[in-house]
């Protein structure tokens, strides 16, 4: 799904809902998400603000197709990444093209 105009920043909460055909929600999912303002002078290509609930696993498997191609953001930024399991919402990461 892709909004038909630009979020605000601020936090939201995203939910999805399984309902019947009588209307009546038979389970519910939701996840906060933060949107932040990105930079203007920060390149749009090649760069990734970090989310909440993003991970070094997760942005790989978008990005590359491959989750254990986290390494490759790991070494890309690692002035910036002291543990790889622990990254926060608001880094600037580069996203070096895979191999």
């Amino acid at each position: 799904l892709k909004p038909d105009r630009m979020i605000d920043p601020g936090i939201y909460t995203l939910r999805a809902d399984q309902v019947t055909e009588s209307g009546r929600v038979t389970a519910r999912v939701e996840l906060p998400v933060q949107v932040s303002d990105v930079p203007p002078d920060l390149p749009r290509d090649g760069r990734i603000v970090v989310q909440p609930g993003n991970s070094l696993w997760r942005i790989a498997r978008r990005t590359y197709g491959d989750g254990f191609l986290y390494t490759l953001i790991y070494r890309a930024n690692r002035e910036q990444i002291r543990d790889p399991d622990l990254i926060y919402p608001g880094q600037i990461f580069t996203l070096p093209t895979g191999n």
